[in-house]
């Protein structure tokens, strides 16, 4: 039976008594969270509100990054049930509409939704996680278990949310068999193993870190998940814990690496950090490679959408200040220039790439066909020997005066003076330009006279090592950048901010 949970159910047989979850709350073993699931499963399947023809088959699940939100996960995917899993960093509305839009059968939500409860009660049964949740649990646990033993490989097991055009958050859906495939190609590439204590320190909404508490499950290690990201907390627990790897996103290790001096890092046994989410300057990789010398680090790209597509290993992670890697072994990539033809070496073009890893479609779309080519919107080039860079994302383009202009070309620019901390350029509206550039700037704490001397300084180095047009009009520093909730820059925030200013 093809099943997101066989290889952790096998798990839970081998190393019953191991811990597989733990949380700053509580932990619980392999056997413990297998039980738990098989009860929550036969719990869903019982429900009076699948007793019906066209049975619902989605758990939408509102909750923090708590062992709850991981049993609810993989009892649902036991069940043969989709994981609906919402966002609590939305609006009240945004919340609503998705009920609306998603009709779940049963919402798993957090008690610090309490205002919300009522009116959810009126579209869907609501479980509140607590007293109400583990009652509606122990109505089951003594019935005979009977769960399902049909190939699930082509159900989906998650719907998860991109941002939409519309303003609401986009459903799209990942099988069974997408994501047991992508923990092959980890286990191939990436080579953790079953002894490593992994952290997962960013919230499971994100696909990076669903990914990685699911396969941590798959190798049978532990998994150390963080409610709420602190990156002092997660330096401690780092040292206390023991832990072998960790998978971040750039803003959470700068985070950590504010917090971590020298002496921290004798007490530390990462031997592997996982990097993906967005690009991070190859300088910073080198500042923490020389805190770090027995660490290796591995990032990989690849979205939501398309699971994984390059994959750039330790010996190559300064080969290029743009590089993303070499293609994962399943991944057919196809670059095509500006007439939609195959883009020659060294040409840029946008990604599109198929492989058995992609996601099965859009909710309420027409689903992903076999071997259908899927862009990932982003410009890239490939070098003789199959190594892929990235030019920048598509739709952060920025035309000024006429002339296309990639922001990550100016970032990665920014990012390499040893004043700036995090840096994000974005295009403005202009009636002269139409496009004007600006830049958004975290700096370190460093000595200078005022604002005025740091941009004018910064100027420089741009008009230096850039071509005149690519170098930002316009300025402003700020104490950390606005994120979506994927990590990365929240560019239309930063216009926003931007437009303020100008008033």
């Amino acid at each position: 039976m093809m099943n997101i949970t066989s290889t952790f159910c096998e798990n839970a047989k081998i190393n019953p008594n191991k811990t597989a979850v733990h949380t700053n709350e509580r932990s619980i073993t392999y056997q413990a969270l297998d039980e738990k699931t098989d009860t929550i499963a036969h719990a869903l399947l019982e429900s009076d509100s699948t007793n019906n023809e066209n049975m619902p088959l989605k758990a939408a699940i509102l909750l923090s990054n708590q062992i709850e939100c991981m049993e609810v996960l993989l009892g649902s995917a036991k069940a043969g049930w989709t994981a609906v899993t919402f966002d609590p960093k939305w609006s009240h509305r945004e919340i609503l509409a998705v009920v609306e839009q998603t009709k779940p059968a049963i919402l798993f939500i957090d008690s610090s939704f309490s205002s919300l409860i009522d009116i959810l009660n009126k579209k869907v049964r609501v479980i509140v996680c607590g007293e109400s949740y583990e009652n509606w649990i122990s109505q089951f646990e003594m019935d005979p278990i009977y769960l399902p033993q049909e190939d699930f490989s082509d159900r989906p097991f998650y719907m998860g949310f991109t941002s939409g055009t519309t303003g609401l958050p986009k459903g799209f859906m990942r099988s069974h068999e997408s994501w047991t495939t992508s923990f092959r190609e980890s286990d191939k590439e990436i080579q953790l193993e079953s002894t490593d204590n992994i952290s997962v320190p960013g919230p499971l909404v994100h696909s990076l870190f669903l990914f990685a508490a699911l396969h941590t499950l798959h190798l049978g290690a532990t998994c150390f998940l963080e409610k709420t990201f602190s990156g002092e907390k997660l330096k401690e627990k780092i040292k206390t814990s023991g832990i072998t790897v960790m998978y971040g996103v750039p803003t959470i290790y700068e985070a950590l690496f504010s917090s971590v001096t020298e002496p921290d890092t004798k007490e530390f046994f990462l031997r592997k950090c996982i990097l993906s989410g967005d690009k991070w300057s190859c300088q910073r990789k080198k500042d923490w490679s020389r805190m770090l010398p027995n660490t290796e680090w591995i990032s990989f790209y690849g979205s939501s959408e398309l699971s994984f597509v390059a994959i750039l290993s330790h010996a190559d992670q300064d080969k290029r200040e743009n590089g993303i890697g070499y293609p994962f072994s399943t991944v057919e990539i196809s670059i095509r220039n500006h007439t939609g033809e195959e883009a020659a070496e060294g040409e840029a073009g946008e990604l599109f790439a198929r492989s058995p890893m992609v996601f099965s479609g859009y909710h309420q779309e027409k689903p992903v066909q076999p071997g259908e080519w899927i862009s990932s919107g982003d410009i890239v080039w490939s070098e003789k020997d199959g190594f892929l860079n990235l030019a920048g994302r598509k739709k952060n383009k920025i035309v000024t005066g006429g002339l296309n202009v990639f922001p990550e070309e100016v970032e990665n620019l920014l990012l390499s003076h040893s004043m700036v901390k995090n840096a994000v350029v974005t295009g403005l509206d202009d009636r002269y330009w139409g496009e004007k550039m600006a830049a958004l700037l975290v700096v370190h704490d460093q000595p200078y006279k005022n604002e005025e001397e740091l941009i004018e300084q910064l100027k420089r180095y741009c008009k230096n090592h850039l071509a005149a047009y690519k170098c930002p009009r316009q300025w402003m520093t700020a104490s950390e950048v606005p994120l979506t909730t994927s990590g990365k820059p929240a560019r239309k925030k930063i216009q926003e901010r931007f437009a303020e200013e100008r008033q």
